[in-house]
């Protein structure tokens, strides 16, 4: 047995304790997770020492995981043997190290154990929910082998954060989340890792007041960026000649344009830096028409906007995208009363030569955009259509087979999946390598 991984608090039958010893001192992956099921109570302090019972069994020298996971709540009396935990896994050579749990009452500063930081076997580091505290000393190089870090904080803290950045000589992923800041506080990073490969930024808060955060990315290497903030302000992004995948989530331009129009300009400039990605998924609004940069290597293009009052924007991303490969159209809403004309003036380049998949989710009365998408599409290979109306589903399907197709290999696809089942059907281009 190389690995254990425990959802309860107990086993459901017995087993002798020699064997328990002997399968013990196999184990090198341990992986505590408590699940809530509603009994509250002390279960953060039963699933302490549930944990406590195994280690004190294990005789294992070398660990590869330790991962303790529960939303649970602690008390503060547990907070001492919960950093023994830690120390535990660190003295034997922990590989990858993920702690997320609460705390029942106000939550207490958790202050690492100072070897974390000269932990030379640690890769992996993922924290959440409890206000971590490292003493990291000023100039200093520490984690000196991490090379992925997930934060998921309450509150975050820009200036711990920044220190924590600046220490980590050779990281490649790096994942900042947020659940919500009490504090108000306004987070700045400057995130200058020329080692970093994988970014991603996903904040959150419950309140109206917009915060203002700024994200300063220097990241020669970036191959990956997903942004995720109702309340991003302003992101400046340098040269990522060798960006593969951009996700910009939960309407991120829509906030920067009509809450911050001053930083238009920064828009701009962010879509210079990311114009060599190869896949984008973002959510779209209309004041984007006329800033789009050219984009030479884009094949994979996922919407999520209003194609009625968007379609001019769609044509434009044509228009620069002259190797477009696959179309994905999510959540059109329901509007009416454009008087748009869905035509286009010369066709693209991609609808010419490369477009071959195209996908449409949640749509209704978009009939005359899916017609021009397909007498247009010349070398189009699967038109895939997810009609979620509870009307005459099948007069609207009948159209749609009716309309003419300029490409002669074309199959239209009709399905009707649940919003679970969407998300797992994507093109093979959607999987990040």
């Amino acid at each position: 047995m190389m690995f254990l991984a425990t959802s309860s608090l107990g086993l459901k039958q017995k087993m002798p304790l020699k064997l328990v010893h002997y399968l013990l001192a196999l184990i090198y992956n341990f992986c505590f997770k408590l699940i809530r099921d509603g009994n509250e109570g002390n279960m953060g302090t039963l699933f302490v020492n549930f944990v406590e019972l195994v280690l004190r069994r294990s005789q294992s020298k070398s660990i590869q995981k330790f991962h303790l996971k529960t939303h649970y709540g602690f008390q503060e009396s547990d907070a001492a043997r919960l950093i023994e935990l830690i120390c535990w896994a660190v003295d034997r050579n922990v590989c990858s190290l993920t702690l997320k749990f609460d705390f029942a009452v106000e939550r207490p500063m958790i202050r690492l154990p100072r070897s974390i930081l000269t932990c030379k076997s640690l890769v992996k580091l993922s924290l959440g929910f409890s206000a971590f505290v490292l003493d990291i000393p000023d100039c200093a190089v520490c984690f000196s082998c991490l090379k992925f870090l997930s934060i998921y904080l309450y509150p975050p803290n820009s200036n711990s954060l920044q220190k924590l950045f600046r220490s980590c000589p050779i990281p490649e992923e790096l994942k900042i989340k947020e659940w919500h800041d009490m504090d108000g506080n306004v987070l700045s990073f400057d995130i200058n890792v020329p080692t970093l490969k994988k970014l991603k930024i996903h904040l959150a808060t419950y309140y109206d007041d917009i915060l203002v955060h700024r994200f300063v990315v220097r990241a020669s290497n970036l191959e990956y960026l997903d942004l995720c903030n109702d309340y991003l302000a302003c992101v400046i992004v340098g040269e990522t000649p060798f960006l593969n995948k951009v996700i910009l989530g939960d309407d991120v331009i829509g906030r920067l344009i009509n809450e911050h129009p001053e930083d238009e300009a920064t828009m701009r400039d962010f879509f210079r830096a990311i114009s060599s990605t190869r896949f984008l998924s973002l959510v779209l609004c209309p004041h984007l028409y006329g800033n789009l940069p050219f984009f030479p290597n884009l094949i994979y293009l996922d919407f999520g906007f209003d194609i009625l009052a968007c379609f001019e924007l769609l044509v434009q991303f044509f228009n620069n995208s002259p190797n477009l490969e696959v179309l994905v159209l999510e959540e059109v809403d329901d509007f009416c009363g454009y008087d748009n004309r869905f035509e286009l003036e010369c066709v693209p380049y991609c609808m010419l030569l490369h477009l071959k998949e195209i996908y449409i989710f949640s749509v209704e009365n978009c009939l005359e955009v899916i017609k021009c998408l397909l007498e247009n599409s010349k070398v189009l290979e699967r038109f895939l259509v997810h009609i979620w109306s509870g009307k005459d589903k099948q007069g609207i399907q009948n159209e749609i087979l009716n309309f003419p197709r300029a490409s002669p290999v074309c199959v239209i696809e009709f399905v009707d999946y649940s919003c679970e089942e969407k998300k797992k059907l994507r093109s093979k281009f959607l999987e990040y390598r």
